[in-house]
Formats: C-alpha cells, sequence, structure tokens
C-alpha cells in the first residue's frame, strides 16, 4: 500500500499544475465551455483540500483511514493525468510548477473560502454549487488573459473539440467525487475517519422538558428586546430608498453565500458611511428582506445602542442564540444546556453554542443570516466584538453564515479590516492566479454613492407629498426646495430630515424659507446648534432638562409623560400648564423621536390613568448626542452645544434634584379628583430608592443643592412616607423600607426623625450633623434627639440584630451601641450627644458581647467599651444584681477588665443582691463573688494559650 503522506504532496503539485493548465488552454482555445472554466475551479478548490489534508494528516490515527485516503488520492492522482492529456499533448505540459497562491494571506483566504465552498456543496447540493462555480469562473475567464506566454501548438489553439465534451463532462464528475471523498476527512483542521465522517453531524439536544428549555432561555435572553427596536426601525422605513443593494447581483451571491469572484459580493458585507447617511435605515430594510427570503428561519440581527453603554460582545451572543434557539422550534444544543449549568456568560461558551446551531440549520439545507447594525456605538475598547464578527466572517468553521455588518469609518474598526486585506479596482488585463492573491474575504460598500444620492431625493419628495403643509405651497416653488435640499445633502439622511424639520415650522412665510435655505449649515452639529438657538428663552428650562434626562445612561423614564413631569423641574409654576408631551416634540423637534410604546412599562403601584396610550421619548440619533457631549475643538472656544452642553456628572446632579424635588411635590400636581399614586410620583420614588444605594450616596452628600433636596424626603411627615405604610408597596422599595423600619411611639421633634434614618448612611449622619439646621436647634431640642424613645422593626431587614425587640423602645445612642454601630457612635459624640438619660449604657454595650458577625473576637465591642467610657458613660451603674466589672472578668478578657480599672472602679466591688438582672436574665453564683474571686473560680471558655487568665488576675490585685 502506498503511503498516503508521500501521495498528498505529489497529488499537491500535479493539481496545480493541472490548474495552470486548465487557464492556458481557456485562454487560447477558441469558443472553449463553461465545463473548462468548472473544471479549472474544482482543481483549484482541489488544492486548498489537499493542503488542508497535509497540514492535518498527523492526526491520522487508525490504519483503515490511512487505506481509504491512500486509495482516494491514487484515484485522483489518475483524473488530473487524464484533464492534462485531454487539453494539451504530453510533452507540452508545463515543467516549472505555478507560484503557490496560498503564500500571501489573501491566498490563504482564498484556499480556505474554495474548502468552505467545497464543504458546503458536498453536504448540500453539488449540483447546484458547482454549476454557480462554473458560471462565475466562466464570467472571471472570459475577461483574464495570462500574462504567460502558451506552449501550445497553433494547431492546439482553434477551437473546442466536440469529442472532448463527453470526455470533460465524466472527468468533472470523477473530479467531484474525489474531492468530496477528500474533503470529507478534512473538518475544521481535523481528520476524521472516513468510515464515521456521515454520522458525526449529530442531533445533540439534550433530553429536556418544556419548562427547562423556558428557563434555559429566559436565563439566556438580554434585558432588551431587538424585536421591538426592530419594529419602530420599520415604521421609519421609506419605499425606494434602500433598494438599491437588494436590486444587485451582489445581494443575491451574499444571500447564496458568497461569491469567489473579484467583483462578487462575499459572504461578509462591511457597509460603512459618515454619521447620519441611513446605515441603521438601511440594516432595517435588509432584515425585512432576509426575513421575507429565509421565511423568517435561520436568521438574526442585533443593533448596538449608545443608550445602553456597554460592550455588545455577550449581549450580541446571547440574543442570536436565543433567536436562532426560538426558530429551530426551541432547539436547546448540549452547548448551551452545559454554559447553563456554569451560569456564566462566555465568548467561547456561548460561539460555541452559536456553531450547534449553524451546523443544525446547515443539516436542514439552510444557511444563517446575521445582521449587526451599528457597531461603532459598541463602547471601546471593541477588539473582542471585532475579533468575534470577523471570525464570523472569514473562518471556515462559519462557512454557513451570510454576515453584513454596519458602522461608522471609525480608527479600530477600518484598521481590523484594513488587515484583513484592501479590496482593489478590478483590473480586466490580469491573470486568475493574480486576482487569487488579491481576493479579500469581505466586500466593503460606501454609503458615498450614486445610489444613496437618488435614494435622498426619493426621501425628500415623499416627505414633502406627505406633509400637509408643504402641499401648500406652488408646485415650482416646492420643486425648487426639494432640489435645494437633496443636492445638499451630501449623503446625509439625517441631515435632510433635520432641514426639513426647520423648513416646516416656516412654511407660511415662504421669504423664511428661501432666508433658510440659503443660510443652511453644513453639518448636523451646525444643524442641531441652529435647532436650539430657535428654542425661546422661557422654554430652555424645560429642554435642557429633558435633553439631560434622554441622554441619561442611569436614567429610565419610563414613558413620554414621567419625562414631562420630570423636565418642570426648573419652570415657573404658573407656566406648568403649558407644558406636555405634544409641547415636548414642537420644542425639542428633530433632535428626539417618539414612539409608541408597544408594552405598557411595569406596574409597581395602583394607577388611575391605565387608559391612556404612551409614548417612549429617546434622541433621534446618536449624533444628538455626541453633539450635546462634544468639546470645543479649540482651547477657549465655546462648546458646540453652547448653554445645552452636558455632562455625565451634570446629568447625574440634575437626576438627583428631580427625583428629590418630585418626592416633596407628591400628590399636588395630580389631575382633580385624582386619588392613586402617578406615573411621575412611582418614578420618583423608585429613582430615590435607587439613589439611597451605596453608587449615589456620596454624590447627595456631597453636592448641596441636592442635599437640600434630601432631608425634607427623610421627615416621616412626608407625604410619600405615608404610601410606604403598605408593607407590599415597602417591599418593592428595599432603601425606604430600610430608613422607615422606625416606629414612633413617641412625639417628638422632625430633627430626631431625620437623624434615625440617617443612622443607616453615616455620610447622611455626619452631613446633616454639620449642616446649619441642626447647629440652630436649641440644647433642648438637641438633647431630645438623643433622649427621644422610639421602636424598630428588625423583620425589615436582616441586618437589624432580633434582639432589638419591637415592643421595647429604645434611644438613638443605645441603637448604635446594641447594634454595635462604632463609626455612628462617634458621629453622635462629636455631635454633642451624652449619656445623661442612659444609666445602664454598658450594660447595653455588654450584651451579646460577640455580635455581629466579624466581632467574633470582641475587638469591637472593646472599641464601643472605651468610647462610652470615655465619655462619661457610668461604668459600675446601680441597681443591678453584678457589675460590668464582674461580667468581663468571667468572659476574661483582659482589655475589656483594663478599660473599667482605669476608670478608678473597686476591683473588689459586687452588685446589688436585691437588684435586677440588665437583661432580664436569672440570678448565677458568680453573682455575688468579687472579680478577684471569679478569676479564681472560672473556667477559660476558650483556649488559653495567651495566659490571659494569669493577666487579668495580675490587674485584679492591688
Amino acid at each position: 500500500m502506498a503511503d498516503p503522506l508521500r501521495l498528498v504532496p505529489d497529488v499537491l503539485k500535479l493539481s496545480r499544475r493541472t490548474a495552470k493548465v486548465l487557464m492556458e488552454y481557456s485562454q487560447k482555445v477558441k469558443d472553449a465551455p463553461g465545463e473548462v472554466y468548472g473544471i479549472m475551479l474544482e482543481v483549484k478548490t482541489l488544492s486548498a483540500v489537499l493542503e488542508t489534508l497535509q497540514a492535518a494528516f498527523d492526526r491520522i490515527r487508525e490504519s483503515s483511514t490511512k487505506a481509504q485516503l491512500s486509495e482516494s488520492l491514487k484515484q485522483c492522482q489518475g483524473t488530473l493525468c487524464e484533464l492534462e492529456r485531454l487539453v494539451a499533448p504530453e510533452e507540452d505540459i508545463f515543467e516549472s510548477e505555478p507560484a503557490d497562491p496560498t503564500t500571501t494571506r489573501a491566498g490563504k483566504y482564498y484556499s480556505s473560502s474554495l474548502t468552505a465552498i467545497r464543504r458546503q456543496s458536498s453536504q448540500l447540493v453539488p449540483a447546484q454549487v458547482t454549476s454557480e462555480m462554473s458560471r462565475s469562473a466562466y464570467d472571471l475567464g472570459r475577461r483574464t488573459a495570462s500574462p504567460y506566454k502558451s506552449i501550445m501548438s497553433t494547431s492546439k489553439r482553434l477551437k473546442w473539440p466536440l469529442v472532448h465534451q463527453t470526455k470533460a463532462k465524466e472527468l468533472l464528475e470523477r473530479l467531484k467525487r474525489h474531492k468530496s471523498q477528500l474533503s470529507l476527512a478534512v473538518e475544521v483542521g481535523n481528520v476524521m475517519t472516513l468510515n464515521t465522517i456521515s454520522t458525526t453531524v449529530k442531533d445533540i439536544e439534550t433530553t429536556l422538558n418544556d419548562n427547562e428549555k423556558r428557563r434555559i432561555l429566559a436565563w439566556l435572553k438580554p434585558k432588551f428586546d431587538m424585536r421591538e427596536f426592530q419594529l419602530e426601525q420599520h415604521d421609519k422605513q421609506e419605499d425606494e430608498t434602500c433598494d438599491w443593494i437588494t436590486n444587485s447581483t451582489g445581494w443575491k451571491q451574499w444571500l447564496e453565500g458568497g461569491s469567489l469572484n473579484p467583483d462578487g459580493y462575499r459572504r461578509f458585507i462591511w457597509i460603512y458611511g459618515i454619521p447620519g447617511a441611513g446605515k441603521t435605515d438601511l440594516a432595517s430594510f435588509l432584515i425585512d428582506e432576509i426575513a421575507k427570503y429565509c421565511r423568517a428561519t435561520g436568521y438574526s440581527y442585533y443593533y448596538c445602542l449608545h443608550e445602553r453603554n456597554q460592550e455588545e460582545t455577550i449581549p450580541l451572543l446571547r440574543w442570536i442564540i436565543g433567536d436562532l434557539c426560538r426558530q429551530a422550534r426551541r432547539f436547546i444544543p448540549k452547548e448551551l444546556d452545559d454554559l447553563y449549568e456554569t451560569g456564566t456568560f462566555t465568548i467561547q461558551g456561548l460561539v460555541s453554542c452559536f456553531l450547534a446551531f449553524c451546523r443544525r440549520f446547515q443539516k436542514e439545507g439552510r444557511r444563517v443570516y446575521l445582521v449587526v447594525d451599528a457597531v461603532d456605538e459598541s463602547i471601546k475598547p471593541r477588539k473582542r466584538m471585532l475579533d468575534l464578527l470577523i471570525k464570523i466572517g472569514t473562518d471556515p468553521s462559519f462557512e454557513n453564515v451570510s454576515l453584513l455588518m454596519t458602522s461608522r469609518e471609525e480608527e479600530d474598526i477600518k484598521q481590523a479590516m484594513d488587515d484583513l486585506g484592501s479590496p482593489l479596482p478590478i483590473n480586466l488585463n490580469r491573470s486568475f492566479e493574480e486576482d487569487a492573491e488579491e481576493i479579500v474575504p469581505y466586500t466593503p460598500i460606501t454609503m458615498s454613492n450614486h445610489q444613496v444620492m437618488r435614494a435622498i431625493e426619493t426621501y425628500v419628495k415623499r416627505q414633502f407629498a406627505r406633509s400637509s403643509k408643504f402641499r401648500l405651497w406652488n408646485t415650482r416653488f416646492r420643486e425648487q426646495v426639494e432640489s435645494e435640499l437633496a443636492r445638499n445633502a451630501r449623503g446625509m439622511f439625517r441631515w435632510v430630515a433635520c432641514q426639513i424639520d426647520i423648513i416646516e415650522r416656516l412654511y407660511l412665510d415662504q421669504e423664511r424659507v428661501r432666508e433658510a435655505l440659503s443660510d443652511m449649515p453644513d453639518t448636523l452639529f451646525g444643524t442641531y446648534a441652529k435647532v436650539l438657538e430657535n428654542i425661546a428663552v422661557e422654554q430652555r428650562p424645560f429642554a435642557y432638562t429633558a435633553l439631560a434626562l434622554i441622554c441619561s445612561s442611569t436614567n429610565s423614564t419610563k414613558s413620554a409623560d414621567v419625562l414631562v413631569q420630570a423636565s418642570l423641574h426648573n419652570v415657573q409654576h404658573g407656566a406648568i400648564q403649558k407644558y406636555d408631551v405634544k409641547a415636548l416634540r414642537e420644542i425639542l423637534g428633530c433632535l428626539i423621536k417618539t414612539n409608541d410604546l408597544r408594552k405598557r412599562p411595569e406596574r409597581l403601584l395602583a394607577r388611575v390613568d391605565e387608559s391612556m396610550p404612551l409614548q417612549k421619548v429617546s434622541v433621534a440619533h446618536y449624533t444628538v448626542r455626541e453633539f450635546l457631549f462634544a468639546h470645543s475643538k479649540k482651547a477657549g472656544e465655546p462648546r458646540p452645544a453652547g448653554d445645552f452642553t452636558l455632562s455625565d456628572s451634570g446629568i447625574r446632579t440634575l437626576e438627583m434634584q428631580v427625583v428629590f424635588n418630585g418626592l416633596q411635590r407628591w400628590g399636588m400636581n395630580r389631575l382633580p379628583g385624582q386619588k392613586g399614586v402617578t406615573r411621575y410620583e412611582e418614578h420618583c420614588l423608585e429613582m430615590s430608592d435607587a439613589a439611597l444605594r451605596e453608587g449615589r450616596r456620596n454624590l447627595l452628600v456631597k453636592d448641596e443643592s441636592v442635599w437640600k433636596s434630601v432631608v425634607p424626603c427623610l421627615s416621616p411627615r412626608s407625604a410619600h412616607v405615608r404610601e410606604l405604610s403598605n408593607q407590599r408597596i415597602r417591599k418593592m422599595f428595599l432603601k425606604w423600607r430600610r430608613l422607615f423600619a422606625f416606629d414612633d411611639l413617641t412625639a417628638e421633634a422632625d430633627p430626631n426623625s431625620r437623624i434615625r434614618r440617617t443612622q443607616r448612611a453615616t455620610e447622611f449622619a455626619r452631613k446633616y450633623l454639620q449642616d446649619p439646621e441642626f447647629d440652630n436647634l436649641s440644647p433642648k431640642m438637641k438633647a431630645v434627639i438623643w433622649s427621644d424613645r422610639f421602636t424598630i422593626d428588625s423583620a425589615i431587614d436582616d441586618n437589624i440584630p432580633c434582639l432589638l425587640n419591637k415592643k421595647n423602645p429604645m434611644t438613638l445612642l443605645r441603637l448604635c451601641v446594641v447594634w454595635k454601630q462604632v463609626e455612628f457612635l462617634e458621629i453622635f459624640l462629636d455631635a454633642g450627644a451624652n449619656f445623661i438619660n442612659e444609666p445602664s449604657i454598658i450594660h447595653k454595650a455588654l450584651r451579646e458581647p460577640y455580635f455581629p458577625e466579624g466581632n467574633e473576637d470582641g475587638s469591637v465591642t472593646g472599641r464601643v467599651l472605651k468610647i462610652l467610657l470615655e465619655a462619661g458613660a457610668d461604668p459600675n451603674p446601680p441597681g443591678f444584681l453584678y457589675t460590668p466589672l464582674q461580667y468581663t472578668v468571667l468572659l476574661l478578657e483582659e482589655s475589656w477588665v483594663q478599660s473599667l480599672l482605669l476608670e478608678g472602679r473597686d476591683a473588689n466591688s459586687i452588685g446589688d443582691p436585691t437588684g435586677r438582672h440588665p437583661w432580664g436574665g436569672e440570678g448565677e453564683d458568680w453573682h455575688s463573688q468579687n472579680p478577684l474571686d471569679i478569676c479564681d473560680t472560672t473556667n477559660p471558655w476558650k483556649e488559653d494559650e495567651d495566659g490571659e487568665l494569669e493577666r487579668v488576675r495580675r490587674q485584679l490585685l492591688p
């Protein structure tokens, strides 16, 4: 048996030589039919298969596989020799070997792409694919000319002999079979046993019931729904403005898996253009066209959005996998089930799941179509996203995927695409070999083309025809305006839309329309600045707040009516009634867009306005946000947005002012007779609850304007607090629930309740105690703060110690001591707190001495004890069965004993035999013993390796 390892290089050399002979023959023989070019391309793909086989040959282990490979290679060798004899005499066969196209990056892609097409054709419909490849080769061959001089005699250059046609077809079929046999041994660089290759594509779906599948899909789904966004984009489409691409031959090639013709469309398309060129609208149109083509099965799409402010790689994979899963009748591959078991999303794990779906659709004879829009809106760095898309678009593993992505021509994106190779203009004088080396694995399409210009003209005409205002103009004037707008658009749909919005406001005054046309800004930023300049002075506070909240990455205004209410923040009270959603649209015009909410926001509190239609407001285009945040080009120059300039820090401050001022106005802006909570009030409660978490608390205390809005909201007399009296509602707002875990039993001063609320956040307490409002309180009122008693419900929060009984009222100082809140205790003592009304505070500190978690060694209790004693707390309060010193000796806590003795107390003192137990317990023998006797008789409750018992005894000795 011939060694297949030695046969592979020989057959590979022969295939390259045969390809060159076929190319030479096709260029010199008259009337050479498509069969010649089909054979030539089949030989090229065979070479790619052989190269991959040679690289992976060392992985073959089974002798039976080697025997089958040897037989296939010998048969292939014979067929190639017959092909050479068919088109050239033996003496005319080339002796020199052509250059290896795989030595270049583009050539390697060419080889891998041919391998991919071969694998697809062998697994799906070989006759159809080969026919398409033959036509492509025929088109290519007719326009190429070899630079090599022919060695064929003149008699051989006449025409294709008719007797050769039958033989050529026979050899072509044989060549296909050989190629298929060899290619089945290669899949993504792994040689597999030929006897088992047909059984490797299996249904790997795990046995899961419907509930388990739903659970996995719910876990997989991101927080957003791309289908809703696609519906919004679909509504914005204009007829006859995007079909320029779908009417092209290249689009059909992309749908069918791509073409290797130098001027053909690959399976990976990159559409790029300037801001406002209409890339997203085009992507939306193409998504609809793909859905029609594949009957809504085997396709998915993803819109990157600046509003999400995130790196989009993992959300992209999660969405498209879930989308394909539902299209495949909830097929759950083993890879997805395994990933679910880990509970973690990883790019590698998600890519494996996506590949499993691609193979599933490939097995059913379907391609997978993927559209990813606005890649530039994924936050930087975008390397992970670009690496993923390039892998899907070029790696042979994903040969069954047609990928289209859109973006601006950002530097990092352009560089990543350029690294794949730069597409060159078609040169009809290049040879096939030269074309092969220059083929790149993607097709770039710029939006700056004449088809887009014509589409803009169509868009303008349709917008004018749709507007009832423009129909009032005479035909000649309307056509002049249409022509002027289309001529100056420079490929920007967005620019045209803004100009139309500006002109529509002036439609009654044609002279002003002419002035506007003569003064149109060249750029989008200039256009946005003009829109802001036209806003009336009295409307600017409303407009500024609305734009800030719309552009916020943390704000969650769920509907337009909530946004309008929030934007009244700095509007004079007498003008509030002038503003509604309609006014919002009129004031901000082309800067924003409103869409009907197809799904109503989640209900948290009872409402009375459930029947009213709702809209969602967002910036009309990503460039609006860029404009509002843009810096000046040169130092000292004003920023593009002027007084409307935004910053993230400024927006966060404004948000807090809005929501806490909104809480202060709870119930004031309701309609006559309305009793239920409004959407805006619920929004304020929800946003303030989020703000009280760790991430925003520093902002609340550092910014004076925000703090002044927060303090009144901490009063139990606030209107919104009464709404929290309902236990069900309190559970929805965790932070407010914890702040109001207190139940008042006695008449109290309002400042005291505010202090108690701030007890859950040290920065709040410190801020309030430093506030002039506290300084202005009388000494008597300050004393009330520390002495007033209240109860606390420990069921509200697991962090509250259960020893705080709701039935037993306590003071603020006692709460800090029992809860071991050292930082709060120090803050209150610095503010003037004292223990005049807390005679048993030391006993309170020693109850549960090793609580809470982290205080197992008693160090926190030791700090509390030291703070109390230094602040003047009585170390030996009268009327109790035992003294604090007796108890600390019993526990053999040396530092606690030392702190008590430093106050000069008698080391032999004992409690009052007729007194009460500090915690309500029963009497014990040690209660009547002096500390030294307790030390002698007690058994250490812990290992005493350090001799703590002896050290405590020495402290007690005179």
